[in-house]
């Protein structure tokens, strides 16, 4: 039986408990003392007590929580019988954090739209209102750069993105746009997009991810990248070295591409695209998610099978210098509607400590308990 995931999950290093960081000790109380004799003079004067100093305020944190693809579905043949009002049902109780994101993998648009010139592509676009479906499973921020973010064209993303601001959401992977965000706390996160089109920030080219990774970062506590980045299916769930090729498409370099958002300014980075989960890495002290994989395809849209139908909720916790406080895991699965379901067999899980191995002494693997454990220091 799944239980929501706490707000701070332990994070350990192989072999060694690293505990989230406790509050201040209250201070001794200072004991009485009689007042000093009068002086010869009789003018004597009681010693004056130094004045306490305030003890200093914790530091604060926040925890980001995201997750991977998600569309609950498309018109005109697969939208669900009741709006999509029980689509997150399986999972509504784990979306929790200061900071909640998903891919959102389609339009909020019925537009037709021709992206690819008469060529048998899929489409996912499902009418403005469905904004409020993500508002009411918790989300804050909801990411537009991928290649579905544009399947009703750019007046489409437009109102993609008027649709998301009228439900009280943020949108995030508008070209050359930070998106911003507030905690109850005072910090602000900026979240910055990316995917390998023109129309949204590139990722392909580095000078341009630099550029908004460091313009986030002069404005905010804290930064979180997002991309839309890999090829896609089975056969790509290993990140690999160089250039990444799917059906004759670059989709660029990812290992340089996401490290190149650490060296910038991003405090934690998550990826989605290859449909799949891919592994985790430990870099400069940072995390990086290189994909979440299928969160949930309302009414079939996206496959279930094995690997595809696998995921994860990521939780990460940061203080607001950046640190790594804690982070932690919860398996999901498609059910046979492709709505997220908790998976008990937590075969999110084996994917990742599987895959770890992608990266050598940098791989993050996940504990029995969802909590994320560290490369040794």
């Amino acid at each position: 039986m799944h239980t929501p995931l706490p707000a701070a999950t332990s994070l350990r290093r192989r072999g060694l408990l690293v505990a989230s960081v406790a509050g201040l000790a209250a201070a001794a109380a200072c004991s009485e003392e009689e007042p000093p004799p009068a002086d010869d003079g009789g003018e004597g004067a009681a010693e004056e007590t130094p004045s306490e100093s305030p003890s200093p305020e914790p530091p604060r944190e926040i925890t980001i929580t995201h997750v991977g693809d998600t569309m609950p579905g498309s018109v005109p043949n697969q939208l669900p019988s009741d709006e999509g009002a029980s689509f997150f049902d399986g999972v509504r109780d784990n979306l929790v954090g200061d900071l909640v994101i998903a891919n959102m993998e389609g339009a909020l648009s019925t537009q037709e739209y021709d992206k690819c010139g008469g060529c048998d592509a899929y489409y996912f676009r499902l009418p403005g209102e469905y904004a409020q479906v993500f508002a009411d499973a918790g989300f804050h921020v909801l990411n537009q750069a991928n290649n579905h973010g544009w399947d009703a064209g750019p007046d489409g993303a437009s109102e993609t993105q008027e649709a998301i601001r009228a439900a009280g959401m943020e949108v995030t992977g508008v070209k050359d746009e930070v998106a911003f965000f507030e905690t109850e706390s005072g910090l602000t996160v900026g979240i910055v997009g990316f995917a390998p089109y023109s129309f949204y920030t590139d990722n392909r080219d580095l000078d341009a991810v630099a550029a908004l990774v460091s313009a986030a970062k002069e404005q905010a506590d804290l930064v979180v990248a997002t991309a839309h980045v890999g090829a896609e299916g089975t056969d790509y769930r290993h990140v690999p070295e160089g250039s990444e090729v799917y059906y004759g498409e670059d989709r660029g370099d990812t290992r340089a591409f996401v490290h190149a958002c650490i060296d910038n300014g991003a405090d934690v980075f998550f990826g989605h695209g290859p449909h799949v989960l891919r592994g985790i890495e430990l870099y400069n002290g940072k995390l990086i998610v290189h994909s979440l994989g299928n969160f949930g395809g309302g009414q079939n849209l996206f496959s279930t099978d094995g690997p595809l139908g696998r995921s994860a909720i990521m939780s990460v916790t940061l203080r607001e210098d950046g640190t790594l406080v804690s982070a932690g895991a919860v398996a999901t699965i498609m059910d046979g509607d492709g709505y997220p379901r908790l998976d008990d067999d937590n075969g999110a899980f084996d994917d990742f400590n599987e895959l770890a191995e992608d990266f050598g002494d940098a791989g993050v693997t996940v504990d029995d308990d969802g909590a994320l454990v560290l490369p040794a220091a």
